[in-house]
């Protein structure tokens, strides 16, 4: 595995561990972005971050009708 894997991995990590502080993620992917060559993976997380983050891997009713 390269160093910009590793530090791939560990961003994504760092990520979903902050999925449900939305402006604590949303700071740690702003230190992202100033990193040369990382803002696309910090859009990426930033879009993909769960609706309910609260409730990651908890089954919801909130959608259902």
């Amino acid at each position: 595995m390269s160093e910009n894997e590793r530090l791939k991995s560990l961003i994504i990590s760092a990520a979903q561990e902050l999925w449900d502080d939305k402006e604590a993620l949303g700071k740690f992917l702003g230190v992202v972005r100033r990193g040369e060559g990382w803002t696309q993976l910090a859009d990426e997380l930033e879009k993909n971050r769960p609706a309910n983050a609260t409730f990651y891997g908890v089954k919801s009713a909130e959608f259902q009708q």
